[in-house]
This record gives structure tokens, sequence and C-alpha cells, in this order.
């Protein structure tokens, strides 16, 4: 990238807009930005840095302070750069974010609210935020905006990012001395920026936690392999004394004893396998024994259950007796709940005759005490009408009444504002008439005043003035006449419209009191009517609402039909009585045949037979199942005499003792069977549970071995004691070093050369970037620390060119087109400074363009081409001098 030109407006001490235009220098590619201190010389850079990164080239500065405090409020704050990249040439725009004033005003609510808004967020009074602003432009037109779409071109462009292009083109003021004379840890810490070293450091520590972690896998292993030794001691398979670090032989001596195991198993399973078949054999001849006794006991057993049955042989049939006589019972049940139904239906006739009797009874009486109030319902229905109209009236009467007053008030009201308004009237009449006149007088005495003889008058045309009038006093003027007649005019009004409102009340008020005499003559009408009436009809008038007696006379009339039609059943209750007492009759002589027909004497004797159906179950269950008992002990005792009738009893209690000695032995060769069985899984499990971890505790170390070589080569344990990152980075620094020295030597007229420090001081440290200087002139190497002044800035501007070319070498290959250099030349002698001139005149013949910022006087002499920054009380302006 080569700048060609770099607008600023507003920007730091600049209040103006100001172009730079660098394509004065490319024929001499060397030049110099010089001016006073806190002129705005290192502000170039900062302005061109932001326009290409958006952040600006030293750290003690920030993008969003460089709004120029001599810049009017008008002027906006922006740069802009343009450039050339590979023969193409481009344009960055951008402005950072700041305060400005409002533009135009606003409706004063929404202003309001706008400025409370900014009040809060720190904004002054009339102020507002500019938003930050970047414009790339390609170089056919092509446009993009936005800062972080701008950024990504800039970087894609370039293929460098901010940090790498400082690392390049900008050698800023302070930071090589810093690097020069930096401990082994900061320099470190540098170079892993520059040249991105991360990944050796993650190298090393991802080869120092696998190894770790390998480290854990193989004690892991161990502990594991230990486990399965305890368990196998805790399982008797194992002595304590047979467990050792020696795995190898732990695993011979184990499949050693797992063979023997295996034989002695195979021997006591044989043994306990024939010992089976002794006790399967005794087993099934004592179970014949046994089936055989089993027989004769169970005959035994059925012949004195059949002398037990045959004992209650009797108490059976005089059961099934009894149970005959209950059936019979049972049947004549049906008979008696007819005739129980039957009396139940006459004695409810008869409840219900008598109910009804009672009922009309009361009906028939009520009827008798109603009858006067229902005979006069017609009268006493027009006296409730009567009664609703005088309410009505007398309600009409009390709102006229209640209105008649109001309007009498409001016009006693009207009568006294009127009385007043015309006073007021008359008051303002006289006032009026009398300035009038004044004025008027007034007028005459002016015109008189003017009169001379033998001239006509204005007013008659007479030329003799015989009685002129006197001029008075003050005159009046006509608008106060005016003012006087206006208030005249205005008291005149009010008095007629109060007028108009008065006699309109007036009318109103005679109105409501006709109306008031008309309703109160009715309503008297209507009271006398009322005293007219029957003294048992007002007394009901008086007793009860219309509602209610209507209700009343509903109820009346409804009795009436409950009282006729109760008189109607009664006479069927009474025929439906005659025909129940026939049928219950009826039903009495057929339960007393039956009765005497099942043998009954009586029918207490009946009820006493007669059980419900649920006792006569239980009763013809036990029957049953007695004769069901009898018939299968008979058949079981011909089944059993059948089976036997070839058979003896056997000695089942000599074959029970030899059987139960067969299976003690059975089970004594079982328990050895298992406990072999036991010991011979715990040593075949555990036996293959150490070759498996054994076979993965080999594997795990032979890895480790090689891991652990490589954790210790890149993390530092090694007689150099030199980590990985270290390694690479000595590289880098050593090929900085090379470049570094080509210029140190020249500008040094070769006494000095620069070499890293190969010996570490200090044991624990495991850096390795320290810088000793070569004095050609002791022949004795010495720290950079010891350098003057003077000698530290050829050192260090050696260090940033040298840096400058590794770092191009190693991001591909780039074209670093133009370079900058800030301060430091000040502590150089003329020789010195001469020398650095010629070193950074062999850097410009190679097609760069390199600019210095430097008050120094000497570098104004030995470099014509400069850019002049001139500072004064309102703000800097730069000018270009070519030599």
């Amino acid at each position: 990238m080569k700048p060609l030109k770099l607008t600023l407006c507003g920007w730091g001490p600049y209040k103006e807009r100001q172009e730079i235009d660098f394509t004065a220098f490319n024929e001499r590619g060397l030049f110099l930005i010089t001016g006073p201190t806190g002129a705005g010389k290192t502000t170039v850079f900062d302005a061109m840095t932001y326009a290409l990164y958006g952040n600006m080239s030293g750290e003690m500065r920030e993008k969003n302070s460089v709004r120029s405090d001599f810049a009017s409020p008008d002027t906006p704050t922006f740069v802009e750069l343009s450039m050339t990249h590979n023969g193409k040439e481009y344009t960055v725009y951008r402005n950072p974010e700041y305060l400005r004033p409002r533009k135009r005003k606003t409706s004063g609510r929404i202003s309001e609210s706008k400025e409370k808004a900014g009040s809060a967020k720190g904004i002054p009074e009339g102020y507002t935020k500019e938003k930050e602003k970047a414009v790339f432009t390609g170089p056919e037109g092509e446009a993009a905006e936005g800062t972080s779409e701008v950024n990504r071109k800039v970087q894609e462009l370039l293929r460098l990012d901010y940090r790498q292009f400082k690392q390049l083109s900008m050698i800023a003021q302070g930071e090589f001395a810093r690097l020069l004379t930096a401990s082994p840890a900061e320099k470190t810490k540098i170079f892993r920026e520059i040249f991105d070293t991360d990944l050796y450091e993650k190298t090393a520590a991802s080869l120092k936690g696998r190894s770790n972690s390998l480290y854990k896998e193989i004690m892991e292993y161990r502990h594991k392999m230990d486990e399965d030794l305890d368990m196998l001691i805790r399982a008797g398979v194992l002595d304590e004394s047979g467990k050792t670090p020696y795995y190898e032989g732990i695993l011979s001596v184990l499949e050693e004893r797992s063979g023997e195991t295996k034989e002695k198993w195979r021997l006591a399973q044989k043994a306990y396998a024939e010992k089976e078949k002794e006790v399967e054999n005794l087993a099934g001849k004592l179970a014949e024994a046994q089936q055989v006794q089993s027989l004769f006991d169970k005959l035994e057993k059925e012949l004195e259950r059949r002398k037990t049955l045959e004992s209650k042989e009797k108490e059976i049939r005089e059961k099934e007796a009894l149970l005959g006589r209950q059936e019979k019972a049972a049947r004549l049940k049906i008979t008696e709940l007819k005739l129980i139904s039957a009396q139940k239906k006459t004695r409810e006739l008869d409840e219900e005759i008598k109910a009804i009797r009672e009922e009309i009874l009361t009906l028939r009486k009520q009827k008798e005490e109603e009858r006067g109030f229902y005979e006069d319902r017609e009268e006493i229905l027009a006296g409730f009408e009567e009664k609703k109209r005088q309410a009505e009236v007398q309600e009409r009467l009390k709102k006229c009444r209640k209105k008649h007053e109001s309007r009498d008030r409001e016009l006693k009201a009207l009568q006294k504002d009127y009385l007043t308004a015309e006073a007021e009237e008359e008051k303002a009449k006289y006032s009026y008439e009398k300035i009038d006149r004044a004025y008027r007088h007034g007028m005459a005495g002016i015109l008189a005043d003017a009169l001379e003889d033998g001239e006509p008058c204005p007013v008659c045309g007479s030329c003799h003035h015989p009685a002129p009038a006197a001029g008075g006093g003050d005159i009046p003027s006509k608008e106060q006449v005016e003012e006087y007649k206006e208030i005249f005019e205005e008291k005149q009004k009010r008095r007629i419209a109060l007028h108009g409102k008065t006699a309109a009340c007036a009318v109103q008020v005679q109105e409501l009191t006709e109306q008031v005499a008309e309703a109160a003559g009715e309503e008297e009408h209507l009271r006398e009517s009322l005293k007219g009436r029957k003294e048992t009809v007002t007394a009901y008038l008086a007793a009860c609402d219309e509602k209610e007696f209507t209700r009343q006379i509903k109820g009346y009339e409804q009795r009436l039909a409950v009282l006729e039609e109760k008189e109607k059943g009664l006479a069927g209750r009474q025929e439906e009585r005659k025909l129940a007492r026939r049928e219950e009759d009826q039903c009495r002589a057929e339960f007393e045949e039956k009765l005497s027909a099942g043998g009954f004497t009586s029918p207490q004797e009946y009820r006493e037979i007669l059980k419900d159906e649920k006792e006569m179950g239980k009763l013809r269950k036990r029957i049953q199942e007695y004769h069901q008992e009898s018939r299968a002990c008979s058949e079981m005792i011909l089944h059993l005499q059948e089976e036997t009738k070839k058979s003896q009893p056997g000695d089942a209690l000599l074959l029970s003792g030899r059987l139960a000695q067969a299976q003690k032995e059975k089970k004594l060769f079982f328990d050895r069977q298992g406990e072999l069985g036991n010991r011979m899984w715990h040593l075949e499990n555990g036996l293959s549970s150490l070759k498996e971890k054994q076979e993965k505790l080999e594997k795990s170390t032979t890895r480790y071995s090689i891991l652990k070589d490589l954790d210790d080569a890149a993390n530092g344990n090694n007689k150099k004691r030199l980590v990985f990152e270290q390694y690479v980075l000595a590289s880098y620094f050593e090929d900085i070093l090379l470049a570094a020295n080509l210029r140190l030597r020249e500008m040094s007229s070769g006494r000095y050369e620069l070499r890293r420090v190969e010996q570490i001081g200090d044991g624990r440290s495991k850096d390795n970037l320290e810088i000793e200087v070569m004095d050609y002139y002791t022949g004795k190497y010495r720290s950079v620390r010891t350098l003057s002044g003077g000698e530290s800035f050829k050192a260090s501007l050696s260090l940033a060119l040298g840096m400058s070319d590794v770092v191009q070498a190693a991001s591909g290959g780039l074209k670093v087109e133009a370079l900058f250099i800030d301060e430091g030349f000040g502590s150089l002698d003329a020789e010195s400074l001469e020398q650095a001139c010629l070193s950074l005149q062999k850097l410009v013949e190679r097609d760069r363009l390199i600019g210095i910022i430097s008050h120094v006087p000497e570098l104004a002499e030995k470099i014509g081409n400069q850019i002049q920054i001139q500072k004064t009380n309102a703000g800097s302006s730069a000018c270009i001098m070519l030599s």
C-alpha cells in the first residue's frame, strides 16, 4: 500500500479541511514530517491508520477523542485516504462518533423530549451525536459501507490486519526502544503477538496434557490391577505375600493355580454326580413305599368317616321333614302377602277418605268466611282504581308546586336584576349625555375661538358673530364619548334582555299557579269519593293493596275449584273402598283354606315354621352335602380297597434314614464343587482382567515413553531448558538480529553487533530471548542496557527495520511500499544521524516511501522533502516543501 493523498477535516489540531499530497515524494521517497511539539505530526499517521482500520497508531490515543477543539460547530470531522495497491487506486473514508450542533429546529414538544433524552445520555443541550461512518471505494467505483464491511475489505486487499500493519509499516514512538531492553518474558509476549506462535505454545501444552493423561491412565491401570489382586486375596485365591509389583510373575503363578483348581473341580464334579444318582435311587424307593403306606392310611380314614356319617343319618332325615314343611309354608307366604296387600289398601282408602272429609270441611268454612269480600270485589277494585288516580294526582300536584316555587324564586331574582339593570342604565345614560354635551360645547368653543369678524362661520355661514360660544376647560375626546356611549348601549341591551326574561318567567308562574289549583281540586274530589264508599270496602282498601287483593281473589276462586273437585273425589274413593273390602274378604278366605290344607293348625304355627329363603337354602345345602359326602366316601373306600388288594405296608422309615445320609453326603460334595468352582471363577476372571489390563498397561507405557520424551523436549525439560515456542521464537529472533546487524554495523561504523544470549543465567527460567551487544572496540560482549541514548536508538531502529523485513517475509512475501518512523532521532550525533539517513535512503532505493516524524533541525537540513506542520493558537496547518 502506498498513500497518494490524505484529507483531514476537524481532526486534532487541524480545524479545517487539510489535504496532504504524497505523490510529490514518489521520485525521492524519503520525506520528513517536521514541526513544533504538539503541532500534529503524529496526528498524520493516526489519521492514516484510522482511515485504514478504524484505530489509531499509538496505544495512548483513542478514536472518539480526535474531534478538533479549534473547529467551528458546523465543520465535520473525517479522514479520507487515497492509495494505490498492486497498481490500482482505492479510497477509504471514515468519520468517528462525535458531537455536533443540531442542523434544524424541531417542534417544541419533540425538541424538549429529545433534549431530555440527550441530557440523560450526557449530550449538551442543542447538540446531537454524529454516528461513526466508513466507506470503501474500489478502482471501478464499487463501494462498501459500514465499519465491519470496510475493515473486511481493507484486510482482504492488504492481506494484513491492524496489528500486522503496525508491525510492518509503523515504527511507533518508543515501541522498539522498549523491545531492545525488554525482559525475555516481555519479548516472548511481543513476538508471540507478532509471529502468532500461540500454536507452538498450545502444542507444548497439548503434549504436556496428553503426557499427564497417559501417566494418569498408567497409574489407573496399576491401581485397577492392585484392586484385582486384593480381590483375589480376599477370595483366598492368593496370599498377601504373593502381591508384588512384578505383575508378570503374579500372572504365571495364577495360571499354574488355575490349572490345579480346574482338575480338583473336575474330580469333585464326578463324585457329586455319582452321589446324586444314589440319592435319586433311594428317593424313588422311598416314594413308592410312602405311596403304598399313604393308600392304607387313607383307607383307614375313609372307614372311620363312613361310621361318622352313618351316625348322622337320623338327624338328616328329621331335617328333610322340616325342610318339606318350610317349603309348604313358603308357598303359603304368597297368599298371605296378597291378604296383607288387600288389608293395606283398605286402610289407606279409609285414611284418604277421612282426610278428604276434613279438607272439605275446612274449605267450606273458608268459603263462608270470605264470601262477603268476594261479593264486594267489583266495588273494591273500583276503589283501588280511584286510589291509583288519587296517587297520580298527588304526585302531579307535588311536582307542579315544586316547579311553581322554583319559577317564583327565579321570577323574584329576575325582577331584582331588572331593577338593578334599569338603575345602571339610567346612570350610564346620564354619564353619556353629560360627557356628550361637554364634548359638543367644547367643540363650539374651539370653533368660536377661530372666528373672525367678516369671515363666514363654518357652521351657520354668518359673517357676524355677536355672541360666540365661550371655551371651557378640559374637553373630553371623541374616543371617551364613544366609550361612554358603548357602556350606555351595553347597559341598555342588558336591561332589555332582562325585561324579556322577566316577562316570560311571569307567564310561566301564572300557568303553574293555574295547574296547581286544578290538581288540588281534582285531588279533593277523589278523596271525597273514597270517603263515600261502604265501611267494609274502605277498611279493605286501607288494609291491603290491589296486587294483594287480586292474589286473594285468585286464591278464593282456586279454593272453590278445589272444594268442588274434592267433593267429586270423595264419592269415587268411597266406591273404591267397597271394592277393596270385598277383595280383602276373598283373600282372607283363600289364606285360611290353604293354611288348613298345609297341615297348620293356626297362623302362629305357620309363622313359626316359615323361614326365609336364605335359611332354607342353608338347610338344603347341608342335606345335599351330607348325601354327596356319603356317596363320595363309599366310592373312595371301594377304590382304595381295589388299590391295596395286592400290596403290603413297606419299611419307609429305614429308607428315609438312608436317603437323609445320602443327601448329606451329596451336599458336602456340592459345597466342595461350589467352593472349587468359585475359586476357579475368581482365578479365571482375575487372570483375564489382569492380562487385559497388563496388555493395556504395556501399550500405554510405550505411548507414554514417546509422549514423555516429546513433552520434555517441548516444555524445556532438556539440557538447554528451551521450550518449543522459545525454539521457534529464537529462530525468528536470530533472523531479526541478522537483518538488524546489517544496518547496525553501518550506522555504528562496524563497532556494534547484536546477538542472542544462549546461556540462561536463571536455572528456573525457560526464556531464551535476551540480547547482548558485541563491542568490537573492546572485543567483548556486554548488555544492551549499557548503550548510550544515541547508541540505543541506532540499535532500536536497526531492530525495528530488521523486524519489518522478517515479518514481511513471514507474511507470505508481502511488499511493504510505505514505512513510517515516529521520533527518536534527537539523541543522535551528527555522524550517527548521517549513518541512519544513509540506511534509510537505501530502503528508499527499494521503491519504498519512508516518512520520518521529527523536530530535529539536523534532519530538516539533510532531508529536503518535507511536510511542515505550522502551529498557531487557532490550530495547525500543513504544507509540502520539496528540495
